[in-house]
């Protein structure tokens, strides 16, 4: 009988699947809702921050599998070039819409970046395979 331990995914990283994938489902809801107010420029210029986040969820779907330390840099990354354009672009909201577009992306994908920075989810990528 062969003695193999799995551990569990850390806390921290569930918690990370589950706001990547509150932000995807998000993403959609609001693309969605605020798709007939803007022009197609304006979908473009909204829709670039959620593919980010789009790409993130896809990324996480594989942390318990093989994932090193290059999908949560790679997450991280992904993350912050979401984050920060969002941050400075909050105050130039026109209207509601935009506004809580802008910080759902904030509220939920901060998080995001410092959970992946608590030295339980960096052990876990660098865990022996």
């Amino acid at each position: 009988m062969s003695d193999v331990r799995e551990r569990a995914m850390p806390a921290p990283l569930r918690a990370v699947r589950i706001l990547l994938l509150t932000l995807t489902l998000a993403g959609i809801v609001s693309m969605l809702a605020l798709s007939d107010s803007l022009t197609a420029y304006g979908q473009g210029e909204m829709m670039a921050p959620w593919l980010l986040v789009w790409v993130s969820a896809a990324l996480c779907l594989t942390y318990d599998g093989s994932a090193r330390g290059g999908v949560r840099l790679t997450t991280v990354v992904l993350m912050t070039l979401m984050v920060l354009p969002t941050i400075t672009r909050l105050g130039e909201a026109d209207s509601t819409g935009p506004f809580l577009d802008a910080a759902v992306r904030i509220l939920l994908g901060v998080p995001v970046v410092v959970l992946l920075f608590l030295p339980e989810s960096t052990a876990w990528f660098d865990r022996e395979r």
